[in-house]
């Protein structure tokens, strides 16, 4: 028995010294079921342009899935294990699949995922935080994350399959920083400067026009789409609601706002802000206080 225990101990040590300059954090094989994997794809809502991305692919049965589930959109998949890999080209080959569905031996870490719109995981939820932020910073905003068991720490999930154990998060577009637009209102044009927080898609933040701040109001980040209402002074038209719908372009939102003065008509306008490199926020305020307008007295 202790020469026995002596030798496992001596093939663990070895394999721990081989792999020192390896990956440290894997999953071992485990296969998902059909109907785990079924209901995380009816959860994603698979569109004949979407393409299907595995990290941990395993026996290819997501991309495979996803490819019967819907005529024609693409899968692929990346294991780190190359028999499980050529294994599953052999199952993609076998139901006529090949065509829109292929595997790679690839590490996970190492993927490209601009042409990703659903990524699937069902690792250790370790290596899944740790591939956090390989998503977030490859893949497209709105691009559908769907893991099943173990959630994604922090991030909270944007949906949650009524089982409770499967969950869909959205890549979020990145808002954080300063931006800039201007909007032209009863002849005069107004200024915007504002800055933004982000945590995932939770975002929060604040504006200024003139001498005036305000803080952003119900803002919602789904993808690239971003909207929020902002409530603020314009010297022409008085305390003014502003409903921002837009969509992040990379350095630009592009969208419209609907102006609602108090009594009086609503105003849409065509919004285009812009990122700023030194924002316009934090130029000086001065100490004399803004006269206000006898439209909000």
């Amino acid at each position: 028995m202790r020469a026995r225990l002596l030798s496992t101990l001596a093939i663990l040590t070895t394999l721990a010294s081989a792999s020192g300059a390896r990956q440290e954090r894997f999953s071992f094989f485990q296969a998902s079921t059909p109907e785990s994997v079924e209901r995380m794809l009816q959860m994603a809502g698979l569109r004949d342009d979407d393409v299907v991305v595995d990290l941990g692919s395993g026996n290819g049965l997501i991309p495979l899935t996803a490819a019967r589930m819907n005529r024609k959109l693409r899968g692929w998949g990346v294991d780190i294990n190359a028999k499980l890999v050529d294994e599953s080209n052999q199952a993609a080959r076998a139901a006529g699949l090949a065509d829109r569905v292929r595997f790679y031996h690839r590490n996970a870490f190492d993927v490209d995922l601009r042409d990703a719109t659903v990524v699937t995981m069902w690792l250790f939820p370790e290596l899944m935080q740790l591939l956090r932020p390989i998503i977030l910073e490859r893949a497209r905003p709105g691009t559908r994350v769907l893991t099943n068991t173990w959630n994604l720490g922090s991030w909270r999930p944007d949906e949650t399959h009524k089982d409770g154990t499967t969950y869909m998060w959205i890549v979020p577009a990145r808002v954080a920083g300063a931006w800039q637009w201007d909007l032209r209102v009863a002849g005069r044009k107004y200024s915007y400067s504002s800055l933004k927080e982000q945590r995932f898609q939770d975002v929060e933040g604040v504006a200024r026009v003139d001498n005036r701040r305000e803080v952003l109001e119900n803002v919602k980040l789904r993808g690239a789409s971003l909207t929020f209402t902002l409530n603020i002074t314009l010297d022409a038209l008085g305390l003014t609601s502003h409903e921002f719908t837009g969509r992040v372009e990379a350095d630009e939102i592009v969208g419209e706002v609907k102006l609602i003065p108090v009594d009086k008509a609503a105003i849409i306008l065509p919004w285009r802000a812009r990122r700023e490199a030194q924002p316009g926020y934090f130029r000086p305020t001065g100490i004399g206080r803004i006269a206000v307008p006898d439209i909000v007295r």
